[in-house]
């Protein structure tokens, strides 16, 4: 549901301000998209090609704007403050107090009030209805919603207090119109409480759910495809299957007589997805005109593209950066792997710099940490790991590896055995994969270092990751624009088999600054928790971070436009035409 100092030039002003009013002549922006949404509910999924489509439809009540990248009240008036409760009977709890904008409404004119926000902490905390298990837990740190008697548009929301992001929590996440998904107002007979007890009666949950009960109804395909409704600026129009998604702008919509945020900005008469899974017809598509935007995975033909004279005056090639990163995991259960000086070696075999060279566009930017450089608390001072095979064999050489038996290959006693060095990488075939690999495998042989190369199709890729079979696995990392919580990936207490932590890195310096990051309320202290993180991380190198990729977007030069580094990089709603 949701979701980075000096602002690097993360976004891109190709021209024009975000919040423009609508053109007076009206236009249509026309998107390719590689394959259509499997859903157009985000709680159920909020994949990149869900959240292209949905992010129109659907506004959270606040969000990270996509300029500034700060929070920012979109359907509340403000963003609340902290208030913790020590007595009573939400002792031990934080408050927040919230009120819609009293101007905001659903399509059908009715107040958007504290019983839809009700309602949809309700929906996702229904076990019945087909929600992400993390949004689940999420949620489930809310310990109850009270609505003023005298002012339904004014709530109250009560939280753990042992949660970092419980502010961010209450106020970043869609609201759904309870008119719409739930017109009997079933999920009213229910409690916040009752949902979160173990204990609550099975029966009435089961009717609650039963064959044509609320949530076999949410989770139809007529709520998550042929009819949905949000308080975002467009609403869907139709759905061809396989072909077009086609969304209209909100008439007399209740947002035109006030300020528009970006979020709530709707300048095209309509946004139409066209489904076009294959990428090189989607390029003669967009080259012919029949569409206005692409991106996703475009690889070198971007840069062909970009740099072919004959489309500069055609379209804008905007490139900000993802909030993603490429990384290579290291199984820190491998007795080989567990000394760190093993693990700092084997990142200097890889020539980052030729990967970029040979996969990127230009703007990528060497990743060192989990940290995304556009957050405030990225630590600037670690410096980029490079290649260097002399620097790689004195850490072996430190570690204690030396080819002792003359036959061209570091060995070492471990636990009373001698052990060679030797490890595998696993890869899914992809020429990001293969080129990783083979590279690795080359420069380790200098070192007399056997690697082998295991090519797995994805799903048994996925399985050996989940089962831990692996030495070293290329994997893609991702971020949202919140302050980050590392306890799922990077704490101890996850690293079994079926855990987060799937490279198994333990260390009890970095699981207590991880507890502490989690439970510190104060933005200051919190920067400082995360500055160490990023030390201990880079210092102990459990994954070799390689690089963060940009977002390519290829967008026709009739549009003004913006790009930010919030996905998925660009916002339709947002263009105008240009003059």
């Amino acid at each position: 549901m949701k979701k980075y100092f000096i602002y690097l030039v993360l976004i891109f002003s190709v021209s024009s301000c975000m919040n423009n009013k609508p053109d007076d002549n009206g236009f249509s922006v026309t998107i390719g998209l590689n394959r259509e949404p499997q859903a157009l509910l985000p709680v159920k999924r909020n994949a990149d090609i869900e959240r292209q489509v949905n992010q129109y439809i659907f506004t959270q009540a606040a969000d990270y704007d996509p300029v500034t990248l700060k929070n920012t009240a979109i359907l509340f008036e403000n963003l609340p403050d902290e208030i913790i409760i020590d007595t009573g009977k939400y002792r031990n709890t934080y408050r927040y107090n919230l009120s819609f904008r009293k101007e905001a409404e659903w399509e059908n004119g009715s107040p958007i009030t504290a019983y839809d926000y009700l309602f949809t902490v309700k929906m996702i905390l229904n076990p019945g209805v087909e929600v992400h298990p993390a949004l689940r837990i999420l949620y489930s740190k809310i310990r109850n919603i009270e609505i003023d008697r005298d002012n339904p548009k004014k709530f109250s929301v009560f939280t753990e207090k042992d949660y970092m992001l419980s502010d961010e929590m209450v106020t970043n996440m869609e609201i759904f119109p309870e008119y719409f998904y739930d017109s009997l107002k079933i999920m009213r007979s229910f409690e916040i409480k009752d949902l979160l007890n173990p204990g609550f009666p099975k029966t009435k949950l089961d009717s609650l759910n039963s064959k044509g009960g609320f949530a076999s109804r949410i989770n139809s395909a007529y709520f998550m495809r042929d009819h949905v409704s949000g308080a975002g600026p467009y609403r869907l129009e139709s759905w061809t299957a396989n072909n077009y998604l086609i969304l209209s702008k909100k008439k007399n919509w209740w947002v035109e007589k006030l300020e528009r945020h970006s979020y709530l900005t709707n300048n095209p008469e309509k946004i139409i997805f066209k489904v076009i899974p294959d990428k090189m017809t989607s390029f003669t598509e967009l080259k012919s005109g029949n569409i206005d935007v692409l991106s996703g995975e475009l690889g070198n033909d971007f840069v062909k593209m970009k740099n072919d004279p004959l489309y500069k005056d055609k379209f804008h090639f905007l490139s900000p950066l993802s909030t993603q990163y490429f990384a290579v995991l290291i199984n820190n259960r491998n007795e080989i792997f567990k000394d760190k000086l093993v693990r700092k070696a084997i990142a200097r075999l890889i020539d980052v710099d030729l990967l970029l060279k040979t996969f990127g566009t230009g703007d990528e930017r060497k990743a060192v940490s989990p940290i995304h450089p556009a957050k405030d608390y990225f630590d600037k001072s670690l410096s980029d790991i490079d290649f260097n095979l002399d620097e790689a064999s004195a850490l072996l050489k430190r570690a204690g590896w030396n080819d002792t038996n003359g036959n061209g290959i570091p060995d070492k006693m471990i636990n009373g055995k001698k052990k060679e060095l030797k490890f595998s990488i696993t890869i899914t075939g992809k020429p990001f994969g293969k080129s990783l690999a083979l590279q690795l495998k080359e420069n380790a042989i200098k070192l007399g270092i056997e690697v082998e190369v295991i090519s797995r199709n994805g799903k048994a890729f996925k399985q050996d990751l989940d089962a831990l079979k692996f030495d070293l696995a290329p994997i893609v990392g991702s971020q949202d624009l919140a302050d980050i919580d590392p306890y799922p990936e990077w704490h101890s207490s996850n690293t079994a088999t079926g855990g987060s932590n799937v490279s198994g890195f333990a260390n009890q310096q970095c699981d207590k600054v991880i507890e502490e990051i989690r439970t510190t309320h104060d933005k200051a202290l919190r920067k400082k928790l995360y500055l160490e993180f990023q030390k201990i991380i880079y210092d102990e190198q459990p994954v070799i971070f390689l690089f963060i990729p940009t977002n390519n977007i290829i967008v026709s030069k009739k549009f003004n436009v913006n790009a930010s580094v919030k996905r998925p990089g660009y916002f339709a709603n947002t263009f105008t035409l240009r003059k």
